[in-house]
């Protein structure tokens, strides 16, 4: 079942004289984590403020043609605080939506605009400090902890409201390896429990493995839709869209154009490892991802 879909979506900010978006049209499973990519200035954000619903009520733009729907309603149509029940968005800067003065209090920040019962936020306090892992930093101020800390800080004040699809603008973007890991693993969880995820990423080497589908964004138009096996298959795609590739995927093209043809593109190096022993008659490694 879809979570969210456009139909020939285009956006016009004013004061500009191209378009943001055009002709947009895309489809986003229930369930799945998705990557959306491309170049500087292409159009990621604006695509996601869109299917967010950010645009068109947040941010006033000259022309909003076509539609949004999350989960069968048409944004432009939905009062935004009806879309927020089933929606949480984690803005580039995560500092911009930390508001307590302890993690605790930043998880159960909008619980208490709900009135929830004490015994209630406490379950569900407990529950996300243990999703975001952050348990041993309760009591601890948020802007003191590192910067994926406070990404999972945020991610999880937003889990605490239980939203069925998170829209994310690279969370990734300003952390070290370790804590893009950590978010990752974090937003791989999140799948595991049924939550759709979109996020924006321009970097996304280390993103891709993770993701069910990729949506690549160039000149305000989709240019790609797909896996990331197949969008990985491609060399001269991933050149002209000047995103970085894993470096077994670089690999496994520099192989081929020695004459080296692998079975697939492989996206770990556990992958390039049996796609490699079974090229030369080895036994490869049972369980390979699909």
């Amino acid at each position: 079942m879809e979570a969210v879909k456009t139909n020939h979506l285009t956006i016009k900010y004013y004061a500009s004289q191209d378009y943001a978006l055009r002709d947009v049209s895309l489809s986003v499973d229930e369930g799945t984590l998705n990557l959306i990519t491309g170049p500087s200035s292409s159009g990621k954000t604006t695509l996601l403020y869109a299917l967010s619903g950010v645009i068109p009520h947040c941010v006033d733009v000259e022309s909003y043609e076509g539609s949004v729907e999350i989960k069968g309603k048409k944004v432009s149509e939905t009062p935004f605080p009806e879309l927020v029940s089933e929606i949480g968005i984690l803005l580039q800067n995560p500092t911009s939506q930390i508001f307590g003065m302890t993690v605790e209090e930043d998880i159960v920040f909008g619980l208490e605009n709900l009135c929830l019962d004490r015994r209630e936020m406490d379950r569900i306090l407990e529950e996300t400090l243990e999703l975001v892992g952050l348990r041993e930093h309760r009591f601890d101020d948020p802007n003191s902890l590192s910067g994926g800390e406070r990404q999972r800080t945020v991610i999880g004040s937003i889990l605490a409201m239980n939203p069925k699809i998170l829209f994310l603008d690279e969370p990734t973007s300003n952390l070290d390896p370790a804590g893009a890991r950590e978010v990752l693993k974090t937003l791989y969880r999140l799948k595991g429990m049924g939550k759709t995820v979109i996020l924006v990423e321009r970097k996304i080497e280390h993103i891709a493995p993770f993701v069910d589908k990729i949506i690549a964004v160039d000149q305000g138009r989709i240019v790609f839709q797909g896996t990331p096996r197949e969008f990985y298959s491609d060399p001269q795609r991933i050149a002209s869209l000047g995103v970085n590739a894993p470096q077994v995927v670089l690999l496994a093209h520099r192989l081929k154009g020695m004459g080296v043809h692998l079975e697939g593109i492989p996206l770990t190096l556990e992958e390039f490892r049996e796609l490699y022993l079974r090229r030369r008659g080895g036994r490869g490694v049972e369980g390979r991802r699909g």
